[in-house]
């Protein structure tokens, strides 16, 4: 997580959020605001995780909009088992 987050690796998205300590605010991996440093940075599975531990959204990457797309792989996944699905019940 580390890496794809210093990467802004776009892969990455929707599959985790980061917090960071010293700002109080929590970011999409792909945020394009300064990174921090690895100490001051705290991973989470989801948003209500980050707002649990008093982590507000970033103004710059809107971790809470979600009108975005899901990842490529996940999209993949989710078109898969829907696929599997709809032969299942013909």
């Amino acid at each position: 997580m580390m890496r794809a987050f210093y990467a802004r690796d776009s892969a990455a998205e929707r599959i985790f959020l980061v917090g960071v300590r010293t700002t109080g605010i929590f970011c999409r991996p792909t945020c394009g605001a300064r990174k921090p440093k690895p100490e001051n940075i705290a991973f989470y599975r989801d948003a209500s995780a980050a707002l649990h531990d008093g982590f507000r959204p970033c103004k710059l990457c809107k971790p809470l909009d979600a009108t975005l797309p899901p990842p490529a792989l996940v999209q993949r996944l989710r078109d898969a088992v829907e696929s599997r699905s709809h032969r299942a019940h013909h």
